[in-house]
């Protein structure tokens, strides 16, 4: 039987200063249409964080998503950060954006899914659109998660 679990890593204080560069190579949209990221592309993703616009994408190595990945999902001012780390194995998990206030909440979020269907819950959004700007740029730049944000971990332990 699954036991599921969720962890806050709290914000480190000091964060990282925004390196140079680009680690992470696609943007993916919901049904694979993928560009190659760019600074002009990274800088467009940015402004449309900043403004709140409707987004759904994922960012990855890999334009089929073999590994590792951060999902994107924002509508309605309300943003979702996902990173996906091992996907499908025995020790993946889920580092999210979160809002204090819908912890124990199982409230839908009012965010449209790129995919038409996907419900996100309240609780794995946030509404500070430039910490989440920074924490984008930040993983794109390091395919590493922003320190200067709090993130919610989860994982799934499996009883034999």
């Amino acid at each position: 039987m699954p036991t599921k679990h969720e962890k806050i890593i709290p914000k480190n204080d000091n964060p990282e200063e925004m390196p140079s560069g680009l680690y992470m190579k696609y943007a993916i949209a919901i049904f694979g249409d993928e560009k190659e990221i760019t600074e002009d592309g990274l800088k467009q993703l940015n402004d449309k964080i900043h403004k709140g616009k409707k987004l759904g994408i994922y960012l990855s190595q890999d334009c089929d998503l073999e590994g590792d990945y951060m999902q994107i999902e924002a509508d309605n001012g309300r943003i979702f950060l996902q990173y996906v780390r091992n996907d499908g194995m025995k020790d993946a998990c889920f580092y999210s954006s979160f809002d204090p206030d819908y912890l124990d909440s199982e409230t839908e979020a009012p965010i449209e899914c790129s995919d038409g269907q996907s419900i996100i819950l309240m609780r794995y959004t946030m509404q500070d659109m430039e910490l989440a700007a920074k924490c984008v740029e930040y993983f794109v730049r390091t395919g590493k998660l922003y320190s200067g944000m709090a993130w919610l971990k989860g994982w799934t332990e499996w009883d034999m």
